[in-house]
């Protein structure tokens, strides 16, 4: 069945970026506390409305650019299938939504989810024209969803998680960088203005200096985080996911969108399912194989 053009301006695909919120109950050390899911999944339903909203905020700024893409011109507002009023409205409802919601949670929640907010309309109107402040500002959003789900269970994020959280977005945020500036090549400029800022090789030089510090602190986090040390048996998998997407990234100019990437590799999907099953049966049948 066609979605709809209004639930396409949603962009329901994308929400699974909001499965950042769960990073708190998993590796907090309550997978098992099954009490704690519903909570942290009304997080995720509001994280849901809340990057809806910040979505259709986005593609009415960008409507004039997205217009000249050879791929966004199709999406609901740049083609005319909703109106610019129907898209204002809908964003203003599912951010307020979002906002009275998470206030009614938990004030941390809360702070989280107008932050995220705020941020995100700095990154449609400012940030994304400015190098280095447009990825960090997409990792941002990623850290204070995460956030979210840390807060909600009345608890305080560890450095490590912060570490692990800011490393990986910030690597995902450059392999999106880098995928746009190789599969847009001659209109870089036009279609997105901060490409013009970048050049391949620094955005090659930045994408392996992430994802080293994404493992480094995945590592140290496995072996001094206070967990288990035979979590350290995860990091070959680790290993293998993120130098996996750096070649899919490089080799095949993946990454543009890193949902789209799970779906036209499953062997990626696989291997965080693998690394996900691995560390959680870790973390609760506490095995003894080393010190």
């Amino acid at each position: 069945m066609a979605m709809s053009p209004r639930m396409r301006l949603l962009r329901p695909w994308q929400w699974t970026k909001n499965a950042f919120v769960f990073v708190g109950v998993l590796f907090g050390g309550h997978a098992g506390d099954w009490h704690l899911y519903p909570p942290v999944l009304l997080v995720f339903v509001l994280a849901c409305a809340a990057s809806s909203a910040v979505y259709v905020f986005n593609d009415i700024m960008d409507r004039e650019r997205d217009r000249h893409h050879p791929l966004k011109c199709l999406r609901p507002i740049p083609s005319g299938a909703v109106s610019l009023s129907q898209a204002a409205l809908l964003s203003l409802t599912l951010g307020a939504t979002a906002l009275l919601g998470s206030a009614w949670l938990h004030f941390g929640t809360f702070l989280c989810i107008l932050l995220y907010l705020i941020n995100n309309i700095l990154y449609s109107l400012w940030l994304k024209d400015h190098p280095l402040l447009d990825v960090l500002s997409i990792a941002m959003g990623f850290m204070l969803r995460m956030l979210a789900g840390v807060y909600i269970l009345g608890e305080l994020p560890t450095s490590w998680i912060l570490l692990c959280t800011f490393f990986l977005t910030l690597f995902l945020g450059i392999a999106k960088r880098r995928a746009e500036m190789a599969t847009l090549s001659g209109q870089v400029s036009r279609q997105r203005l901060v490409l013009g800022k970048y050049s391949l090789p620094f955005l090659d030089i930045l994408l392996g200096a992430t994802g080293v510090m994404t493992m480094v602190c995945y590592a140290l986090f496995t072996a001094l985080g206070g967990k288990s040390p035979a979590q350290i048996l995860t990091l070959p998998l680790v290993f293998y996911a993120i130098f996996h997407y750096l070649r899919l990234v490089l080799v095949h100019n993946y990454g543009e969108d890193p949902t789209d990437v799970l779906f036209k590799d499953p062997r990626l999907a696989l291997i965080i399912a693998a690394w996900l099953t691995l560390y959680l049966a870790i973390e609760q049948g506490h095995p003894v194989l080393f010190r």
